[in-house]
């Protein structure tokens, strides 16, 4: 509660100020994100802000800096104590406070990662299928369609939800693969560098064999890289990203990462504030958004954004 109270006060000194005055005419969305100062995260932070003025709307973009569903179901609760008009946020926080927005009669929609059978308004995500298959699409076109696959995956939290369907869709797909894959090892991040290169430093020490490394989680992909150097067997093995952090990109170009699954997380905060917009102006329920997916890699590299974000 401490920890509440004091949210409370940040925002209040901080943001709308709607907690100590009767609230305006106008409109006021929180995005409650899960890491405030990621790259990744601060692209979905330039499409909200993008779209608070598009739509003159006013929006709060508040939330941890490292992986922490406590922090992010504090922020989510004050949103709900300040009378958001709506509120964005990761589907991993406690559906207690989903079902106490919906009480409160306070939208709620999740990006990145859904939260099934919830009390939510829309759900804008990847489409794990079709991440597995464009990876195993692009596996096949540099290794063949017969040489076995030896896969090593890393996530940001085994415990997320979204972990958990990024990898059952890898399983169900890959198994299509004519020559056979294992998945040798599962290991997590916790959206920590330091942990996200202990793991692979350790995992490619215990499996020389790996020809291709997933890279689930978004910081993870250029320390596998290191990694496998450290070992020297980067040059039989595939690695893959996810998200288009900067690093990233530059290792793409530099040719020391095959390529990354991309989706457009400006989407996940321009079309965020547009739904909710929408749905309290005129209550009009979304329609399915099928958000963008493709792989960046060194052939598209230099305008994958433009056609992406659809800007």
């Amino acid at each position: 509660m401490k920890k509440i109270l004091l949210l409370l006060s940040i925002m209040l000194l901080g943001g709308c100020q709607m907690g100590t005055q009767e609230k305006e005419d106008y409109l006021y969305f929180l995005f409650a994100t899960p890491l405030a100062e990621h790259d990744i995260w601060l692209q979905a932070k330039e499409g909200f802000d993008d779209a608070c003025e598009d739509f003159h709307v006013k929006g709060d973009w508040i939330g941890p800096t490292v992986i922490d569903t406590l922090e992010m179901e504090d922020v989510v609760y004050t949103g709900i104590l300040q009378q958001a008009d709506g509120i964005i946020t990761q589907g991993v926080i406690s559906r207690d406070i989903v079902a106490y927005a919906n009480q409160k009669q306070i939208p709620m929609e999740f990006v990145d990662s859904n939260m099934e059978n919830s009390e939510h308004l829309y759900y804008m995500g990847k489409d794990f299928k079709k991440q597995a298959q464009l990876l195993l699409a692009d596996i096949e076109e540099k290794k063949g369609k017969n040489e076995p696959l030896k896969v090593a995956i890393q996530v940001a939290n085994l415990d997320f939800q979204i972990a958990k369907d990024q990898i059952a869709e890898v399983k169900e797909v890959f198994e299509q693969h004519p020559g056979g894959y294992e998945i040798v090892n599962v290991s997590e991040s916790k959206s920590e560098e330091i942990r996200a290169k202990k793991e692979w430093e350790f995992v490619m020490s215990q499996h020389a064999d790996i020809n291709v490394a997933i890279n689930f989680a978004a910081e993870s992909a250029e320390f596998c890289w290191e990694a496998a150097m450290q070992q020297g067997i980067r040059d039989d093995m595939l690695i893959y990203g996810v998200d288009d952090m900067p690093i990233t990109l530059d290792f793409i170009k530099e040719g020391k990462i095959d390529g990354s699954v991309v989706t457009s997380f400006y989407q996940y905060g321009y079309e965020g504030v547009r739904i909710l917009y929408e749905y309290v102006t005129t209550g009009k329920k979304p329609e399915h958004i099928e958000t963008n997916l493709i792989i960046v890699d060194k052939d598209n590299i230099n305008h994958y954004r433009e056609l992406n974000d659809g800007k």
